[in-house]
């Protein structure tokens, strides 16, 4: 029998592993076409700080891909491990109880990831199931770039550079999903779904807002094409423009893959006006690519340790009220202030928002990104670890970035540069609409028109030349450890020599 074992890639379409789980059967037998599992690891949630809004989001998309299997003749089964520890046993018992004896997934990039999977392979394997992993939640595998040095590349530009080619040759093929069966499965796994959301703490207009499952995320993936994507390159920055694709949750899940959506960009290349637009959608999806290459190459980013080493030498402040008044939208910047309301009211920020809001916590508050990071995942829908820790940690200019802490977002300016009439900041901060579009970006100049409205909570003045004190601080006390354990190292060396 062989069993496909869903993670987050939640669909039926674009599916290697299901792909090949029933082509591969339909050779060996004529029995059951395949079998597939989803292991819900609730404990695990709690420990990556998953939002429910994207619990809620996956275990629905999980409910609409049981039944989009069944009408395959393929039974889903949900089964119970609480944490990534426990899914070898509970893997390994269900493969002995239904005679499997293939094993097919999507492997995911994440250390925990990557050392359950070991455990599952090593587990399985003593039991004779034979495994094999696909890379259908990238474009470009992890490993298979290198600079000429034979490293992993670490600056986007070049890596683009280098994934650009690899796509030329590369271009990914999107199979259909496999048709349906007059044999109807079962979606074994529909109590445990159902248990799991009843558990759930979620608004019912909060997911009243959003769409789960396969088929609304490729009604979303043509209406961005056709509406929306001509125009990206020019809309994306723009918080009060639909400009974006609003793909990032259904990506995250896998309920659409990346290679459709790259298919979907490349068509729309051949027409003048979208090229543009498309270019520009590829290019960020190229950035997908490189950030969990990142986490698939360089563990210690799994581990809550900076990119750049030298960064985790500085000493954040640990100010838990100016980090609460972050969290609740009252930093008294405007644009930074509806960013934080619109992440806890709707569980999404828009892209060029969460680059605002996240250099502004770790650059004028000068609070650990961490803690940033973790905030976000609690709330996002769309809540990605390679995505989420990148973008903090360029933020943060802990990460990956050709130009590092001299980077200081000034939120006036982003704020009248891309919510010029301010509507986005009327939206979700009221107690500024009766300030005019000029007046809405620095209202502690106007305090009468907006009593109820706080001050800024640290001046923007002077803040990039603390940043870049505190940074070149940390790189000099770095070079200075690291010179004086090579001096160390030398020393011992020619001890032992002497000593020979």
């Amino acid at each position: 029998m062989n069993l496909v074992w869903y993670r987050n890639d939640l669909r039926v379409a674009a599916h290697s592993p299901l792909q090949a789980a029933l082509s591969e059967s339909s050779e060996r037998s004529s029995g059951p076409r395949a079998l597939a599992v989803y292991c819900l690891c609730q404990g695990q949630w709690d420990r990556h700080q998953v939002a429910p809004l994207r619990r809620w989001y996956v275990l629905e998309s999980v409910r609409e891909l049981g039944e989009a299997l069944a009408r395959r003749g393929i039974d889903l089964h949900v089964l119970e491990a609480d944490t990534f520890a426990a899914v070898p046993e509970v893997l390994a018992r269900f493969a002995q109880e239904h005679g499997v004896t293939h094993l097919y997934c999507n492997r995911e990039y994440p250390l925990n990831e990557k050392q359950r999977d070991k455990a599952v392979a090593e587990r399985l394997r003593g039991q004779g199931v034979c495994l094999q992993g696909f890379d259908d939640g990238v474009l470009v595998p992890p490993a298979a770039l290198r600079t000429g040095k034979g490293t992993p590349y670490t600056v986007f530009g070049a890596y683009k550079k280098r994934w650009d080619v690899w796509m030329a040759d590369h271009h990914p093929v999107v199979t259909p999903a496999p048709p349906e069966s007059d044999h109807r499965g079962n979606f074994v796994g529909a109590a445990v779904v159902d248990r799991a959301l009843k558990s759930l703490s979620v608004p019912e207009a909060l997911t009243q807002q959003w769409q789960s499952g396969e088929e609304a995320a490729w009604q979303q993936l043509d209406q961005f094409v056709e509406q929306s994507l001509e125009g990206y390159r020019r809309q994306r920055d723009f918080p009060n423009i639909a400009g974006t694709s609003g793909l990032s949750a259904a990506l995250s899940a896998g309920t659409v893959s990346v290679a459709s959506c790259y298919r979907a960009a490349s068509q729309a290349m051949a027409d003048a006006g979208s090229r543009d637009g498309a270019a520009c959608w590829i290019g960020e999806l190229a950035w997908r690519d490189f950030y969990r290459q990142i986490m698939a190459q360089f563990p210690r980013v799994s581990r809550g340790q900076a990119f750049r080493p030298e960064t985790d030498l500085l000493q954040w402040d640990q100010d838990d009220e100016r980090f609460t008044a972050w969290c609740e939208g009252r930093t008294g910047y405007p644009l930074v202030d509806a960013a934080m309301r619109q992440l806890v009211a709707t569980g999404w920020m828009h892209n060029r928002l969460r680059m605002v809001t996240a250099m502004f916590l770790s650059k004028h508050l000068w609070l650990d990104w961490r803690r940033g990071e973790a905030f976000f995942m609690e709330h996002l829908m769309d809540g990605d670890f390679a995505a989420n820790n990148g973008g903090w940690q360029w933020s943060a200019s802990a990460g990956t970035d050709a130009v590092p802490y001299f980077r200081v977002f000034n939120p006036v300016r982003q704020s009248q540069r891309f919510d010029a009439q301010g509507r986005f900041i009327a939206r979700w901060v009221p107690e500024l609409n009766g300030l005019d579009s000029k007046q809405i970006h620095e209202p502690w100049k106007q305090p009468l028109l907006a009593p109820d409205y706080p001050p800024p909570i640290v001046p923007h003045a002077g803040v990039r030349e603390r940043v870049t004190t505190a940074f070149k601080a940390a790189k000099t006390q770095f070079d200075q450890a690291q010179s004086m354990g090579s001096a160390m190292e030398n020393n011992m060396g020619n001890s032992k020599k002497e000593k020979a």
